[in-house]
């Protein structure tokens, strides 16, 4: 069992095909499946002393933020692998984060690494769908044609 460092994360992610890189705004591995969807600021493997943090930002509609709140009692407990909770500051539009841990502090091996990674990717994936659907998420507008109104 090995204490994964970031380049054995790297070397991971690329043997399973899962596409990531690293930005030079922060010591985070990117996710790209996660990343490039609609509503998701962030999404980023962190390597620490004590373990891997897996944590995905959705940025949040202001006027859903009560809703939202309401909401994350049932988000904790239809997802008991994640920890769904907010993230509201003065500077930027409120967030959801949702994050997954693994201890690594007795050794991690690939298999493990990857059930790790694919199972969070798709509770993830599901978490985004819900907020979706409740139309929690910050989208962008869809564009609608100048047509004339008769």
């Amino acid at each position: 069992m090995n204490t994964p460092s970031s380049e054995m994360v790297m070397r991971w992610l690329q043997t399973a095909r899962v596409e990531h890189y690293v930005c030079d705004q922060c010591h985070g591995i990117h996710i790209v499946s996660l990343q490039s969807v609609d509503g998701v600021q962030e999404s980023r493997i962190f390597v620490e002393e004590e373990g891997l943090l897996f944590s995905t930002e959705l940025e949040l509609r202001p006027s859903a933020l009560l809703a939202v709140v309401s909401d994350l009692g049932r988000l904790n407990m239809n997802y008991p692998s994640l920890k769904v909770f907010l993230d509201v500051t003065d500077d930027s539009l409120p967030r959801l984060v949702v994050g997954h841990t693994v201890f690594t502090k007795a050794g991690l091996s690939v298999e493990q690494f990857l059930l790790f990674v694919n199972s969070t990717i798709a509770a993830t994936h599901e978490v985004i769908a819900e907020c979706e659907r409740e139309a929690y998420l910050n989208l962008p507008e869809i564009q609608v044609g100048n047509a004339a109104v008769h």
